[in-house]
C-alpha cells in the first residue's frame, strides 16, 4: 500500500486513474476492518488513504475538465488573508475592506446590537 505521490498520479491515464482509485477504495474499506478488529497497527494509513484517494479523483477531474481548471485560475477568489491584510479603519465602530480589484466591501452589521434592541423594546 504505497502512497503515490503527484507527479506520478499526473503521468497516468485516466482509465489508470480509475483502477488506481478502485484499488485504493478497496484498500480503504480493508484499512477500516482492520481498525474495527484491532489489527490496525497505524491508524494515521486511514487518512493517508483518503488524501489518496482525493488527490487522484482531483487530478482525473483536472484531465477530464481542462477548459474548466483555465477558467478557475483566472477569476480566483481573493483569500481571507489578503482581505484581512487590507483592512483599513474608518472609525472605531466600522472598517472597510478594498479588494486588489478596487471594489469595497463593508462589513455586516452585528447581530447582537439587533438583539438586544428587541429585548428592550419587549420588556
Amino acid at each position: 500500500m504505497s502512497t503515490l505521490k503527484i507527479m506520478e498520479i499526473k503521468e497516468l491515464t485516466s482509465d489508470d486513474i480509475d483502477v488506481q482509485v478502485k484499488k485504493s477504495r478497496i484498500d480503504l474499506v480493508t484499512l477500516r476492518m482492520k481498525l474495527a478488529s484491532r489489527q490496525l497497527e497505524d491508524p494515521s494509513q486511514i487518512s493517508k488513504k483518503r488524501v489518496e484517494i482525493a488527490r487522484l479523483l482531483t487530478i482525473q477531474s483536472q484531465k477530464n475538465n481542462p477548459s474548466k481548471n483555465d477558467e478557475n485560475q483566472e477569476s480566483k477568489p481573493v483569500s481571507k488573508s489578503k482581505v484581512k491584510a487590507g483592512l483599513k479603519s474608518t472609525s472605531t465602530k466600522t472598517k472597510k475592506v478594498t479588494k486588489a480589484e478596487g471594489e469595497v466591501v463593508l462589513p455586516k452589521a452585528s447581530k447582537k446590537k439587533s438583539v438586544k434592541k428587541e429585548n428592550e423594546s419587549n420588556a
